[in-house]
């Protein structure tokens, strides 16, 4: 997906918890989804994030590749439950939870295109979901149809 797609989806998923009252309705909460949506491609130079960090985004790619541990719905669950018993639940109702959640849509976005390790660090077996389009193609427009 690109990082234009990324925030589409983010952005949307995020207004619809807080219409649905998953999420406190605050307008930091919508930009905390937006940069959650587009922060998993740290580990992309090119990428939206990756671009403004090069050395992080380096080092992030030779650590754990592209799609790696930055894509693990393992890591994004391990992270909300510290959150949680940390903070409390409620955390997760807030800018932090709208974060989580636009990660989350990242990661679920990516698995038609090509995939992620969704398991890492436990395996680094990539899960992908059919159908398979390409970034950027027709395939991916279609994807982001309910969306837009």
């Amino acid at each position: 997906m690109t990082g234009r797609s990324h925030l589409l989806i983010g952005g949307f998923t995020v207004l619809c918890a807080m219409r649905w009252h998953f999420l406190t309705p605050e307008p930091f909460s919508v930009v905390a989804a937006l940069f959650g949506s587009v922060l998993p491609d740290i580990d992309t130079e090119r990428s939206i994030v990756g671009a403004r960090c090069k050395p992080l985004s380096r080092l992030i790619a030779r650590t754990f590749g592209h799609r790696g541990m930055t894509h693990s719905g393992v890591l994004l669950l391990v992270v909300a439950f510290v959150v949680a018993e940390m903070m409390g639940e409620a955390a997760l109702r807030g800018p932090i939870g709208a974060l989580l959640l636009g990660a989350a849509t990242h990661i679920a976005a990516d698995l038609p295109t090509g995939g992620c390790q969704f398991l890492a660090p436990l395996s680094r077996s990539r899960l992908s979901f059919w159908p398979y389009v390409r970034t950027g193609g027709m395939g991916e427009m279609v994807l982001l149809l309910p969306v837009e």
